[in-house]
């Protein structure tokens, strides 16, 4: 930025326009107008678009950047991003993404990064979370308000909610879970999707409709199992028709058991089904249970990061495993230990079975 000052007084100069002019268009004082061209101060990033819109310029124009060095470091920040994120070193590529965003102003995806990032610095209903929400609250409204990428801006409206949502459950953080209405109310409905708009347009059997129908079904399994752990309390308080049910459509939609991003969800059902047979007093149905549970487990941490669906239901679908959700777990193999170890409320009777150490000890 350090010639921004230069390039916006000859601008003004060749346009003919004042100082006051300038500043009166993008909400500052002539006074700050002056000390950019006076190289005494720069403008802040959130007024660069307003100031190329004024002179009918890009911001890449008034930061003088040229369009390959501009294409290779945007890329070098996205691969070093993906590296911090797979390893959840999230203070670091928060930092990456505020500098990134800084550089780029145009480039809203990094500044929706640099928000996820800010929520994800600290732990759920952690009470620093409540120091980040000014800052969450700015970039936020910098993306609402001159973003035009749609996905970026739903997408953000997301991150926003799931923010609120946790601070309303973080104690004496005074944000109440109604501040969410109005920016759910401005979502779009499912079946104003991409996914669901490309299944009704592109011709049958296209490899544009085909993929549609895929992702689609994928979704919809992944959001029937959200919906089923989200309906119950605790996991006694479960149907275990209902978990079967959706098992069983699951496993018949994806025979070749590639579940992909509802893997998460499939594995934990097993193992909330498990529990609630054992309370029920089938033990055998629940160590049947427990057992599939560990095998899913195991095979999901095996598997490599990129995997491509069989099923034909969802055939030719690429799986990216490193940026699956996994139901906030490091390691779904090791939570399903321990959640066998010492989570699920089982008898110590049952525990002690020969069977279900058996099971315990698979998972390595």
């Amino acid at each position: 930025m350090i010639h921004i000052g230069e390039t916006i007084k000859k601008l003004r100069k060749e346009k003919n326009i004042t100082q006051d002019a300038l500043a009166n268009f993008i909400g500052v004082s002539y006074q700050s107008v002056s000390k950019w061209e006076r190289h005494e101060s720069y403008p802040d990033i959130t007024l660069l678009p307003s100031v190329a819109s004024f002179f009918g310029v890009t911001t890449d124009f008034l930061l003088g950047v040229n369009t390959v060095d501009k294409e290779n470091r945007i890329k070098a920040y996205e691969e070093k991003y993906e590296a911090l994120k797979s390893e959840q070193k999230y203070d670091e590529a928060c930092n990456l993404m505020k500098e990134a965003a800084a550089e780029f102003p145009d480039n809203y995806l990094f500044l929706a990064n640099y928000m996820n990032m800010l929520i994800l610095l600290y732990p759920y209903k952690d009470p620093r979370n409540l120091s980040l929400k000014p800052e969450v609250e700015r970039v936020y409204g910098v993306i609402q308000n001159f973003c035009t990428n749609d996905r970026i801006r739903v997408w953000t409206k997301g991150l926003m909610c799931n923010f609120l949502q946790e601070l309303s459950e973080t104690e004496n953080s005074g944000v109440d879970i109604s501040e969410i209405d109005p920016i759910l109310e401005e979502m779009p409905i499912m079946r104003n999707t991409k996914d669901y708009m490309s299944m009704m347009l592109y011709p049958v059997g296209s490899e544009k409709r085909n993929m549609a129908c895929a992702k689609g079904l994928s979704e919809m399994i992944q959001l029937i199992g959200e919906i089923i752990n989200r309906k119950a309390g605790c996991i006694l308080e479960r149907r275990p028709d209902i978990i079967e049910a959706y098992l069983n459509f699951v496993n018949t939609a994806m025979p070749d058991g590639d579940y992909g991003q509802s893997s998460y969800l499939v594995i934990f059902n097993y193992g909330y089904l498990g529990v609630i047979r054992h309370h029920n007093g089938d033990n055998e149905g629940a160590l049947e249970c427990f057992r599939k549970e560990a095998e899913l487990a195991v095979k999901y941490e095996a598997m490599p990061d990129i995997t491509t669906h069989t099923s034909y239901l969802v055939e030719g679908l690429e799986f990216n495993k490193a940026t699956a959700f996994k139901g906030g777990h490091d390691n779904i193999a090791y939570a399903i230990k321990d959640a066998l170890a010492d989570g699920y409320p089982l008898s110590d009777e049952f525990r002690a079975t020969e069977e279900f150490r058996k099971i315990i000890e698979s998972i390595r």
